[in-house]
């Protein structure tokens, strides 16, 4: 597409520190380090070395052609369905990327030719009278971080997400801004008639973005909450599971305590509480020690030590005697001993 240029200006916005505080914008906040590798990649630098980085009069053209085929490039002409009905749409860029670049700080800088058509000139005299700005099409995932994927030029609409840091003061402060949109249409070659009605569809089309925005706002705002739930329901789960881990442990630690205390009982020395508690507990470094102690004195013999559990105790009975001394054993008949 062979056009000729009317001026070309540089820009630049920052994806950080938005200059919006009470109006409609969309919220997302962007991985840098995916725009830097989108903006730099082979196909995009082809594109604009190539001269083929267009952009329009506001995204209405663009955005009707995406949601008919999920496609952010323009052709010079197609058809989408408005209203049930296939409408013909012709497709004629305002402007085109020369260049883009972002630095460490998130600062988009980007330079725009201003194409001699006649989107080009109604762009020339809003941008020289500080209406609207320039808004990017990019593709990518939108969630609590916002992933861009593509890049598809810059469009010049009537209210952009991002306000132009080269000057925000004159956008934000224009004392009589309508007379001079006007007076810049009227430099642009345009009748008194044409830049006035020019003027008014600027303002429907302003009316219209401000309300696609809030509902774009509102989508993004939506989207989140649905991520957030979905985390917290994931959450729950892992908190009942750990509740149940911790349930099965304790059970197991209680099974495992009443095996022990079951085995203690069946000693044959008698434990105080304090050492049988050490024992079923062994949590502290008192109750090691102490579990210590005691089978260091049942190891070195000093068993004495250590009150005996006489419940199991079984006396010898002594030989029995007569009157001319002890009895022997009655033994075989040719019993020699043991060996």
């Amino acid at each position: 597409m062979a056009t000729q240029a009317l001026r070309t200006v540089t820009d630049r916005f920052s994806l950080v520190d938005n200059i919006r505080k009470h109006t409609p914008h969309n919220g997302r906040n962007y991985l840098m380090s995916a725009i830097r590798a989108t903006i730099n990649s082979p196909e995009v630098q082809e594109r604009i070395n190539l001269g083929e980085m267009y952009g329009y009069y506001s995204h209405t053209n663009r955005a009707l052609y995406h949601k008919e085929t999920g496609s952010l490039d323009l052709p010079d002409a197609c058809y989408v369905t408005i209203d049930g009905k296939p409408v013909m749409l012709k497709n004629v860029p305002s402007n085109r990327t020369l260049k883009i670049s972002m630095d460490d700080d998130g600062i988009i800088e980007h330079t725009q030719e201003i194409l001699d058509t006649d989107p080009g000139h109604i762009v020339d005299g809003m941008e020289r009278s500080n209406a609207g700005g320039w808004s990017w099409a990019t593709g990518g995932s939108d969630a609590a971080l916002s992933r861009v994927s593509s890049f598809h030029g810059f469009d010049y609409v009537t209210t952009p997400n991002y306000i132009s840091l080269n000057r925000k003061a004159a956008m934000l402060e224009s004392a009589d801004a309508h007379a001079l949109r006007l007076a810049e249409l009227l430099k642009s070659g345009y009748s008194e008639q044409g830049a006035a009605d020019i003027l008014k569809h600027f303002e429907q089309m302003q009316s219209h973005e401000l309300m696609i925005e809030s509902a774009q706002r509102n989508m993004y705002l939506q989207s989140d909450l649905l991520i957030m739930q979905g985390r917290l329901m994931e959450l729950e789960e892992e908190a009942k599971q750990q509740k149940a881990d911790l349930d099965e442990a304790l059970a197991v630690r209680q099974r495992r305590a009443a095996m022990l205390e079951s085995a203690i009982k069946t000693l044959p020395v008698f434990l105080t509480e304090e050492q049988k508690t050490a024992m079923l507990s062994m949590s502290s470094e008192d109750d090691l020690k102490t579990v210590e102690a005691m089978f260091e004195s049942i190891a070195t013999g000093h068993i004495s030590s250590l009150p005996l559990n006489n419940s199991g105790r079984r006396e010898v009975a002594p030989a029995k005697t007569s009157k001319i001394g002890e009895i022997s054993p009655i033994l075989p008949v040719g019993f020699k001993g043991f060996l």
